[in-house]
């Protein structure tokens, strides 16, 4: 196939003679039946160029993305952001702070050495602050749905003593409940 840019007849194509018609030649057409002839503007070129261009970028962005260096980049990035987490819930369990029992499992599940660290290095407080999750969002909902569906219960929360609150206070102790412990003596 031959493109003309410039959007005029191909340079190849031969007219006929001074006056018209060749003997031998039936039609204008007759010249160009061996080969197909596309003429384009300038502008239309400048596009089918383009798409081209962005075929060719989409291409090699999904050649990046499968690229095993891109792959290693996204479990480092994961990683780091559940690493970024542990240690949140770290720091405030060692300020004393009441952590939710969702959290302290997070820790213990993913860096239980900085689960042991961390209770070792617990400073007992006065008045703790009573800190929300800082497990992401996303992980919350990815673990309350793996826990669902492998029928898992919180023995705090399913418990008929507590009252619904399960966190974990400066002293060690889960705070909430019925307040029914004793506080060693005569039972």
């Amino acid at each position: 196939m031959k493109i003309n840019a410039a959007g005029g007849l191909f340079s190849g194509y031969r007219t006929s003679g001074a006056g018209g018609k060749k003997a031998g030649v039936s039609s204008p057409l007759a010249g160009r039946a061996n080969s197909d002839q596309v003429t384009l503007s300038k502008q239309v070129l400048a596009v089918v160029q383009m798409q081209n261009r962005l075929r060719a970028i989409e291409q090699a962005n999904e050649n990046a993305k499968n690229s095993p260096e891109a792959q290693a980049l996204e479990s480092m990035r994961k990683a780091m952001k559940t690493m970024k987490a542990c240690s949140k819930i770290a720091a405030r369990i060692r300020a004393g702070d009441r952590v939710p029992l969702k959290d302290l499992r997070y820790l213990m599940k993913h860096d239980m050495r900085a689960y042991l660290l961390a209770m070792a290095a617990r400073r007992p407080k006065e008045d703790p602050k009573k800190w929300d999750s800082a497990i992401p969002k996303e992980k919350q909902e990815h673990t309350q749905a793996a826990e669902y569906a492998s029928g898992e219960t919180d023995s705090v929360s399913a418990s008929p003593d507590c009252e619904g609150s399960s966190e974990m206070s400066s002293d060690g102790g889960a705070s909430g409940g019925s307040g029914a412990e004793s506080s060693g003596g005569d039972a």
